[in-house]
């Protein structure tokens, strides 16, 4: 699954989380959530279908960098 993408906000960096807790008519019905802001966004249509069942596209970026030396 890749990482969650960093808060939009221009002062702020960190990582958004997927919040679930305060949408409980869907189990898809989430929101991204900046701990350090306490926003909220609507995650983009690629964002949903990445997060709901996992990435489409490989995550180069994230494989383990040992698996190429074996």
């Amino acid at each position: 699954m890749p990482l969650p993408p960093t808060c939009p906000t221009p002062d702020c960096d960190d990582r958004l989380w997927k919040d679930t807790a305060h949408t409980s008519t869907d189990w898809d019905n989430w929101r991204w959530w900046c701990c350090r802001c306490r926003k909220q966004w609507y995650p983009t249509a690629e964002q949903l279908q990445d997060f709901r069942y996992g990435t489409s596209r490989p995550a180069a970026a994230h494989r383990d960098p040992r698996a190429a030396h074996r």
